[in-house]
C-alpha cells in the first residue's frame, strides 16, 4: 500500500486519472485541459476501513479505497482543505464534519448525466465556436438536477457554505456554481493543499 494513504483522513479529497481506454475520462481531460478526470471524498467506517464516496455513471456509491491503491489503472492525488480557508479551528472541524455527513447522505443518489452533457457542449463551444460560447451560461448549468450529481459537483455541494469565508470553496472569487465545477477546479483551488500521490493539476 502506498505510504501516503496512511496520512489521509475523513474528508480528504482524492483526484483520479483513469488510464487505458476510457472515452469519457479522456474527453473530460481534453475538454477541461486537466490531468484529472474524476474526484471523490475519502471516508472511513466504524471499523476504520477506508472508502471513497464518488459519483459514477451508476450513481453515488461508496467504494473501498483498496480498489484504487496500487491499481495500475489509476493515478491518484490526495488533497485536503486548508485550515486557513476557515474562520478558526472550530469552524474547520465542524465544517469537515458537515461535508462528510453530506457525502454519506448522498450515497444512492443518481448520476447527473444531463449536466455532463451541458458541460460538454460548453467546453466544445469554447474550443470551436467562440461566438456561440459567449451566449452560453458559464456560471451555472441549465440542465443540472438538484437530486442528481456528477463527481466534482458532489464534492463541491458537500462543501457548500461550510466556511464563513467562502460560499464555494473551489471557485475562489468567481460566481461559478457547483454544477459547472470540474476536477481541475478542485485540484487547483487555493483552499486545498497536497497530501500525497501524483502532484499535478
Amino acid at each position: 500500500m502506498s505510504k501516503w494513504i496512511d496520512s489521509i483522513r475523513d474528508g480528504d479529497i482524492i483526484l483520479f486519472h483513469t488510464k487505458g481506454f476510457s472515452p469519457i475520462s479522456v474527453g473530460i481531460r481534453m475538454l477541461t485541459e486537466s490531468f484529472w478526470n474524476h474526484v471523490g471524498m475519502y471516508v472511513s467506517d466504524i471499523n476504520k476501513e477506508g472508502f471513497v464516496i464518488e459519483a459514477l455513471g451508476r450513481g453515488v456509491v461508496k467504494t473501498p479505497i483498496e480498489k484504487y491503491i496500487n491499481n495500475k489503472s489509476y493515478i491518484l492525488k490526495a488533497i485536503t482543505l486548508r485550515p486557513e480557508a476557515f474562520k478558526d479551528e472550530e469552524e474547520y472541524r465542524e465544517g469537515l464534519k458537515l461535508a462528510i455527513s453530506k457525502m454519506r447522505l448522498s450515497v444512492g443518489q443518481k448520476y447527473d448525466w444531463w449536466a455532463i452533457v451541458y458541460l460538454g457542449i460548453l467546453y466544445i463551444s469554447k474550443g470551436f465556436w467562440h461566438k456561440s460560447a459567449k451566449k452560453l451560461p458559464t456560471r451555472f448549468n441549465p440542465l443540472q438536477s438538484r437530486n442528481r450529481f456528477f463527481c466534482s459537483e458532489l464534492i463541491c455541494e458537500s462543501c457548500y457554505k461550510i466556511s464563513s469565508l467562502y460560499d464555494y470553496l473551489f471557485q475562489g472569487k468567481t460566481k461559478q456554481k457547483c454544477d459547472t465545477t470540474t476536477p481541475k477546479d478542485i485540484g487547483k483551488a487555493e483552499t486545498v493543499k497536497f497530501i500525497g500521490g501524483y502532484d499535478a493539476y
